[in-house]
């Protein structure tokens, strides 16, 4: 997998997160990019990005928890779910992790709701200068 493919997958689960509940979403994604650890080498790439909206209601934030899991589950992440809460904010995170280090995040919160994570590590072609 190149970069550029790693970019798009992961900018592309972020996009099908994010459709399991419509509403105004914020999307800031990092195009560049940025270095990580291939394979012991130290020439590798990985993308980041996030998806933010407002809070939603308890019901609806346990149903899209729930839809996302599933979306994990289906491409076969393992699934860890936390419970972040405090006494000002009730959050739940529910985290994907797949292949080569893509991380996918979900936060469901009284503060808002967000989708954030990392791609795919993948051998960077220009090396890690």
């Amino acid at each position: 997998m190149t970069p550029e493919e790693a970019r798009t997958e992961f900018i592309g689960l972020l996009d099908e997160i994010q459709a399991l509940s419509p509403g105004d979403w914020v999307n800031e994604d990092v195009p560049a990019g940025g270095y990580c650890n291939y394979q012991g080498t130290g020439n590798g790439k990985k993308f980041a990005g996030a998806r933010t909206m407002g809070s939603l209601s308890t019901t609806e934030r346990e149903a899209l928890r729930q839809k996302v899991e599933q979306f994990y589950e289906s491409r076969g992440y393992s699934v860890k779910t936390f419970d972040q809460s405090t006494t000002t904010n009730k959050l739940i995170m529910t985290n994907g992790f797949g292949p080569d280090g893509l991380v996918i995040q979900l936060y469901t919160g009284d503060l808002n709701t967000s989708v954030d994570g990392f791609s795919r590590c993948v051998p960077d072609p220009r090396g890690s200068k």
